[in-house]
C-alpha cells in the first residue's frame, strides 16, 4: 500500500473493488494489484452516505439511480499504463513539469503516469488531496535544470 493510500485511509476514505462482471463495488480488506487479478482500488469518504448505502444494498453502477453524481467523490488507484507502477488514476490534479527532451523544453501534463508519480514523491499528500478537486491549483515542477 502507498503512502497516498495510508493517507485516504487516515482521512476516513473506505476501500472497494469494482467487480467488473457484476459492475457492483465490493468492500476489500485485501490489497492486490495486478493485471490477472485486480488493476485498481476504488475510495469513497465514509461521510459520502448515499453512494455507501447503494453499494450496501448491492446496486450496479450500470443501475440507472447509480448516478455518475453519485461517484463524483470516487478516487481510483491503480493500474493504469502498460508496464508502469500503480498511481493514482482519477481524480488527478492538475500537472505542469518541464522537462528537456531530445534538446527541446517539453511540458508534460498529469496524462502521464510518469508525471503523476513525480508529484506524489514530491508535493505533499495534503496538496495533492486538494488539487485533485481545485481545478484552479496546478502542481508545477520544473525539472529542466537537472
Amino acid at each position: 500500500m502507498t503512502k497516498f493510500e495510508e493517507m485516504l485511509f487516515d482521512k476516513g476514505y473506505v476501500k472497494f473493488i469494482l467487480n467488473c462482471k457484476t459492475m457492483k463495488f465490493e468492500k476489500t480488506d485485501k490489497h492486490t494489484i495486478s493485471t490477472t487479478e485486480n488493476l485498481d482500488h476504488r475510495y469513497f469518504h465514509n461521510s459520502n452516505l448515499n453512494v455507501l448505502k447503494k453499494i450496501e444494498l448491492g446496486k450496479s453502477v450500470m443501475d440507472a439511480d447509480f448516478t455518475w453524481e453519485d461517484r463524483k467523490g470516487e478516487i481510483c488507484f491503480g493500474l493504469h499504463e502498460l508496464g508502469k507502477p500503480p498511481t493514482l488514476i482519477s481524480p488527478r490534479p492538475r500537472i505542469e513539469i518541464k522537462r528537456i527532451n531530445n534538446k527541446k523544453e517539453v511540458i508534460e501534463n498529469e496524462r502521464s503516469d510518469d508525471s503523476m508519480n513525480i508529484i506524489l514523491k514530491t508535493f505533499s499528500l495534503e496538496e495533492i488531496l486538494v488539487a485533485m478537486y481545485d481545478k484552479s491549483i496546478c502542481l508545477k515542477l520544473d525539472l529542466s535544470k537537472i
